[in-house]
């Protein structure tokens, strides 16, 4: 199992469904992803998609995105991790949380999960990100954590996201002797 802090990472699974529904179903919390129109006109097939495509990483690639929880009472507060993307030929960090859990630094402290996991235990020479332009307050974890901007790239059906870029070599220089302090909250 992997923890951060104050967060419990579970792979993502069907077992995880109806939680992940229940997030994805909420116009607030996919505003900003790249198929939020799919989404909001489907969530329940949105999510099983994302649940298959989840299974399917972990048992091809062994990363993948993650069912999040709260230590404290085990509540299920979001879904991130990393993805193998096609259209960037790169694996990609994302995140989502309840609303209810905002504001509590928890994007940044999986998002530095992340990092660790994809440069320590899986040896990737880079990763990415991608947001809306409109979505500041990712924009800012991602700056916080050492990602550069990297210009824009349309994902197909005219969604243009900003892209956002680290490389191991950035992300190890930022951490030499800093140990994970980045990653105890916004």
């Amino acid at each position: 199992m992997t923890t951060t802090r104050r967060l419990r990472l579970e792979p993502l699974a069907a077992r995880h469904l109806d939680d992940y529904k229940a997030l994805i179903s909420q116009p607030d919390v996919h505003r900003y992803l790249s198929r939020a129109v799919e989404i909001a006109a489907d969530p329940v097939g949105q999510a099983r998609r994302i649940v298959e495509a989840s299974e399917r990483h972990w048992a091809e690639r062994r990363l993948g995105p993650f069912a999040l929880f709260e230590h404290e009472g085990g509540r299920f507060v979001g879904r991130g991790g990393l993805f193998w993307v096609e259209a960037l030929q790169a694996v990609e960090i994302n995140y989502m949380f309840d609303p209810t859990a905002w504001g509590k630094g928890y994007a940044t402290e999986v998002a530095a999960a992340f990092l660790r996991i994809g440069f320590e235990d899986h040896a990737l020479a880079m990763m990415v990100a991608t947001t809306d332009p409109r979505n500041a307050p990712s924009q800012r974890v991602l700056r916080k954590l050492g990602f550069r901007d990297a210009g824009t790239k349309d994902l197909g059906g005219n969604r243009i996201s900003m892209l956002h870029e680290i490389t191991r070599e950035e992300w190890a220089r930022q951490h030499s002797g800093s140990g994970t302090a980045a990653a105890d909250g916004d």
